[in-house]
């Protein structure tokens, strides 16, 4: 009996440090919301100014219908919709809507959930090429997050939008590798 417990006690400490992580992560966002004073680094500032600029260039013959998206929407489009069209025009609509999607995006940090990626043209996830399930066309641009999963398109579009890293999400991050990202993310926005 003693060399049991033995053998169940390190198993049992391990899953209940994983399961103090995600839980305690959760309700850390629960509550999260884009600080009402909030001072913008400057990296942000600029990011912002950048995105909006490349919005108006890229999305100009549609920006008075997509401009005005509303973000229920574009958080379904994240959480559901395959085609690449939304995750791009997400990069740069956020510009407009920063204050009332971030929160959103870092409770989405640690949804491991695949919705796949269609109609991504010549992007490039290496690790999806090398798993061969993303076409390498020999030149695109490379995502360092995986934006098949939703972690990874809600990584990337606070990398985008804030200028700032905090680690990127891969098609093999561990649930811990995630909920340890949204830590540093939470912290982030609580000290705006």
């Amino acid at each position: 009996m003693h060399l049991i417990l033995k053998f169940m006690t390190r198993p049992l400490l391990t899953l209940s440090a994983f399961v103090l992580t995600v839980f305690s992560g959760l309700a850390q966002t629960d509550s999260l919301k884009f600080p009402n004073n909030a001072k913008l680094p400057g990296k942000f500032q600029k990011a912002i100014k950048e995105q909006a600029k490349e919005y108006d260039y890229l999305f100009y013959r549609d920006s008075a219908t997509t401009k005005h998206y509303s973000v229920p929407f574009m958080l379904e489009k994240i959480d559901n919709d395959s085609n690449y069209h939304y995750i791009l025009l997400a990069e740069y609509w956020i510009a407009f809507h920063y204050k009332d999607i971030i929160p959103d995006l870092i409770k989405r940090l640690t949804n491991k959930k695949e919705v796949g990626l269609a109609n991504s043209a010549d992007l490039i996830i290496w690790e999806r090429v090398q798993a061969k399930q993303m076409q390498f066309y020999g030149h695109g641009g490379i995502s360092n997050d995986d934006l098949f999963t939703i972690a990874g398109r809600a990584n990337r579009l606070l990398t985008k939008i804030t200028g700032e890293d905090f680690g990127r999400v891969s098609m093999y991050s561990t649930q811990e590798q995630l909920a340890t990202l949204q830590k540093k993310w939470t912290k982030w926005l609580k000290r705006l």
